[in-house]
């Protein structure tokens, strides 16, 4: 432990508050928001220049750029407990995906979501007709099982159970490798199966959307309500000491309980952590004054050489997120190739989508956001947590997916769970 030298913190000023929560991304908005429910005073001290952590979106010339390509899944149980899913005005993809292959782009729906899709799928050579009915029979299984349950299950990586399940190379391959690729930031599927089972529930039971003016708006909705001097940006904590926090600005804040609400690589000393596994993704943006596609669906790049994994034209599902005449496309890479120079991976890109989409040589690069830490390792995923495991000490708690899964839903639920152990107190 780091003890502040007593002239020192005589200079410095203080603040006395119920919970002192120290990042304000979803899990620690959640957790104030069940804290000052419950009646407690916090203040959430926040290292950026606004609330949200990895789920923000920039307005860019008029377009709204998500920090990464992300969405919600409207059957998360944590975010219809919090959310207010009307006032974010969300819109829905299609159930679905367009399939860009080596022979051409093929396209796959959800025939128990959309019946009009049944034959378009059938008829698809993304996998063989026994692999579409075990697709389905996923599907009507995973209906009737309980997130307990898929959680409580013995683990293996999605990979082995997909194998298991009896599909196909190809199907894997052009479907499930790409599809899940872009959910869990890694190319070989060995994230758990108890990830992919959770996920695709998610994904089966309700939409998949995004609110109307970008992500961003998730997290704001969660801030709404805080007043300045509960919500502090730009003050990066250094260090705890037990009821006292050390920030850069010079400042020392005092709390009956201090709660951590950050990702695993940024909890301050003492309790930092030495070697933190994370998945990292690339996302880049594109203006264009004609979408490649119509649809709002999401296109997975199924060639295994990929650079991009797959894009997504934003402007379809929402015509908030570009200008009136324009298109926003984004394009996801989450292979080592993500680390290469801008201008050069921009080339890049533009060189292996032309085969399907050959007008994105005249796409205009907005901005590319590279994120080193944007999911936590998921290679061993939980949903519920003890009480003592939120717990480091006394007087300080710790909240986020890290804990969990890296997920939304895990994000609030720690966040709420957190709070919980708190007021228990």
């Amino acid at each position: 432990m780091i003890h502040f030298p007593l002239e020192f913190k005589k200079k410095l000023s203080t603040s006395k508050n119920d919970t002192l929560i120290i990042g304000a991304g979803l899990a620690g908005l959640t957790a104030a928001r069940v804290l000052r429910s419950a009646g407690r005073k916090v203040r959430i001290l926040e290292a950026s220049d606004a609330p949200g952590g990895r789920v923000r979106t920039d307005n860019v010339n008029g377009f709204l750029l998500d920090r990464g390509f992300q969405v919600l899944l409207t059957a998360y149980p944590e975010a219809r407990r919090f959310l207010d899913y009307k006032a974010l005005d969300l819109h829905s993809f299609s159930p679905g995906s367009i399939i860009l292959n080596n022979s051409g782009i093929d396209e796959i729906g959800d025939p128990l979501r959309e019946a009009s899709s049944l034959i378009r799928t059938l008829r698809s050579p993304v996998g063989s007709l026994n692999d579409k009915f075990r697709l389905l029979s996923l599907r009507l299984k995973l209906a009737s099982t309980s997130i307990e349950e898929i959680f409580s299950k013995q683990e293996t990586t999605t990979l082995q159970y997909l194998r298991n399940a009896g599909f196909g190379e190809k199907i894997i391959s052009d479907f499930f490798a790409p599809f899940m690729s872009g959910i869990y930031l890694e190319q070989k599927l060995d994230t758990s199966a108890r990830m992919f089972e959770f996920v695709f529930k998610m994904f089966s039971e309700a939409d998949t959307a995004i609110p109307a003016n970008g992500m961003g708006m998730i997290s704001s909705q969660l801030a709404s309500g805080l007043s300045a001097e509960e919500l502090i940006l730009n003050e990066r904590v250094l260090n705890i000491d037990g009821k006292e926090v050390l920030t850069a600005s010079g400042k020392i804040y005092e709390a009956d309980s201090i709660l951590i609400a950050t990702t695993a690589d940024c909890i301050p000393v003492p309790f930092q952590r030495r070697h933190v596994e994370k998945k990292s993704v690339t996302c880049m943006y594109f203006s264009t004054d004609k979408a490649p596609y119509h649809k709002a669906l999401i296109a997975l790049n199924a060639n295994p050489e990929r650079l991009v994994n797959n894009i997504a034209v934003m402007s379809n599902v929402s015509a908030n997120y570009a200008p009136e005449g324009k298109s926003l496309v984004s394009v996801s890479i989450t292979g080592k190739e993500q680390f290469i120079k801008p201008e050069d991976l921009e080339l890049k890109v533009k060189e292996e989508l032309k085969f399907w989409y050959p007008e994105c040589v005249n796409w205009v690069h907005l901005k590319t956001y590279t994120i080193p830490y944007a999911l936590p390792d998921n290679s061993h995923v939980i949903n519920d947590i003890l009480p003592s495991s939120l717990r480091i000490n006394g007087s300080c708690f710790i909240c986020g997916d890290h804990l969990l899964n890296g997920s939304i839903n895990a994000a609030m639920k720690s966040g709420r769970l957190a709070a919980e152990s708190i007021l228990s107190l």
